[in-house]
């Protein structure tokens, strides 16, 4: 177990540079569409993520299913294509509620 979640955790790591900017911070507001539709599959994993943890944390629902992952992704493609110049966070604001 402990292998496991070490092995998960630099994972992780390994996938935050990818987001970070030179800077070592990303403003994740300003990420646009067409940046996260051309992410790589782990970048992209990181990027989701981390707005279900945001959007977790706006509506204080502490769950997670593969199901609304998928949701979750399927919704950001989807807007993410038909909206290149919007942010990601325009993305997840349009969301539909459950």
């Amino acid at each position: 177990m402990k292998k496991s979640l070490l092995a998960a955790l630099i994972a992780a790591t390994l996938c935050i540079p990818a987001v970070a900017s030179a800077d070592d911070e990303t403003d994740m507001a300003t990420i646009p569409c067409k940046e996260f539709l051309s992410a790589g599959e782990s970048e992209m994993g990181l990027m989701l993520t981390w707005i279900d943890g945001y959007m977790s944390a706006r509506s204080d629902n502490t769950m997670m299913s593969k199901a609304w992952m998928e949701k979750l992704g399927a919704h950001m493609a989807s807007f993410c294509s038909s909206n290149p110049g919007k942010t990601i966070m325009d993305a997840m604001n349009a969301v539909p509620s459950n």
